[in-house]
């Protein structure tokens, strides 16, 4: 049986629809925590079955310095009504969500999240082997073209040694370090196949990032006769992301695209963006044959696909990298008019005002 000590509280569960009763059917962790007095106010019988361990349950110091205190190293909880953290605790591992229903009560609801999470491990390996082989086509033919021109510049360096003007010389030299930090990004773009369960989240310009990733696909896209158009605001302000989680995330989406876009006449992916309530909004956005009712109401669930060699993982993965970033993603589509996926990323700081579409200067906009 759940138990309380606050009769104040106690009032509240009693309705004519039992929700005292209720609470204490639902297979997720319940607890309330009275700040102020500081003491455990509510658990239902869950809360003993997900953290197995009754001691801890009726601790207060204990339970807050778990869910709280963690979180408050996170973010201010005092001011932010909902948030969402994972713990760690005797080997298991537990997500859990933090309400401030008001000033004096915490409201946490906890799941053993354990089987979950390597389930999601599992599958992000497995979605990241199937990436593996498009996204090192695009770096064997990104990094051609800044080798070719170092070499190039050293050639010259070399046949003209002693011969060279200074400004001459500075020249070679900006050119050759301009083509090696394009390979070393190219390097690192290799990191959002690596496995993690933590982002580390830092402020990027969004048009940056965006010409940065196009760069990568665009050869393969341009190859199979698809059109990538971007059109980005260059007012929006920087968002705040993890640059590995947010490129392969992108890459599940293009790739779906791309699987779309095959046999189609003029194919075509049109990218744009907008800042609505603190966010920014990416569109992806392809003249497709469309999905179909049945199948979009399926299309985060895992390993379900209409694709012949596909794993019905990426879609799964992209939320979740998504959500680790306090963003999200929808999709909308119509019958032959293609389908549109909205990704949405945290600004990394307030922006004022409206912000006028301008075409982003690339080779992508042709």
């Amino acid at each position: 049986m759940g138990w309380n000590t606050a009769d104040a509280f106690n009032e509240q569960l009693k309705s004519p629809w039992g929700f005292a009763q209720l609470l204490e059917q639902i297979d997720i962790g319940i607890l309330v925590l009275d700040v102020a007095q500081q003491q455990v106010d509510y658990c239902n019988a869950a809360l003993f079955d997900v953290v197995r361990d009754a001691s801890l349950c009726r601790s207060y110091e204990h339970l807050y310095e778990l869910f709280v205190v963690s979180a408050e190293d996170a973010t201010d909880i005092r001011s932010v009504g909902r948030s969402s953290h994972q713990v760690t605790f005797k080997d298991r591992l537990y997500g859990y969500t933090i309400y401030r229903a008001a000033p004096r009560y915490c409201c946490i609801f906890v799941r053993d999240i354990t089987e979950k999470n390597r389930l999601e491990s599992i599958a992000q390996a497995i979605n990241a082997m199937d990436n593996l082989g498009f996204i090192f086509s695009g770096i064997r033919h990104e990094i051609g073209n800044p080798l070719n021109s170092l070499k190039m510049a050293l050639t010259a360096l070399k046949k003209n040694n002693g011969q060279v003007s200074h400004d001459r010389l500075n020249e070679y030299v900006e050119r050759a370090l301009a083509d090696a930090a394009r390979m070393e990004y190219l390097l690192k773009s290799l990191k959002a196949f690596s496995l993690y369960e933590r982002v580390e989240l830092s402020e990027m310009s969004l048009i940056e990032f965006m010409e940065k990733f196009i760069a990568l696909i665009e050869h393969d896209f341009h190859a199979c006769g698809i059109r990538i158009k971007t059109r980005i605001p260059l007012t929006i302000g920087p968002v705040r992301i993890d640059e590995r989680a947010l490129h392969q995330a992108l890459l599940n989406i293009f790739n779906n695209a791309a699987e779309a876009l095959k046999g189609r006449e003029h194919p075509e992916i049109n990218i744009s963006a907008q800042i609505r309530s603190k966010l920014v909004w990416l569109t992806i956005r392809d003249n497709g044959p469309g999905i179909k009712a049945e199948q979009k109401k399926h299309l985060f669930q895992p390993f379900n696909t209409s694709k012949p060699q596909g794993n019905g993982l990426g879609l799964v993965i992209t939320r979740k990298l998504l959500a680790m970033m306090n963003g999200d993603i929808a999709i909308d589509s119509w019958p032959q008019r293609g389908t549109e996926v909205r990704v949405s990323l945290p600004l990394a700081e307030s922006e004022n005002g409206a912000s006028t579409a301008v075409d982003v200067p690339s080779s992508i906009t042709n």
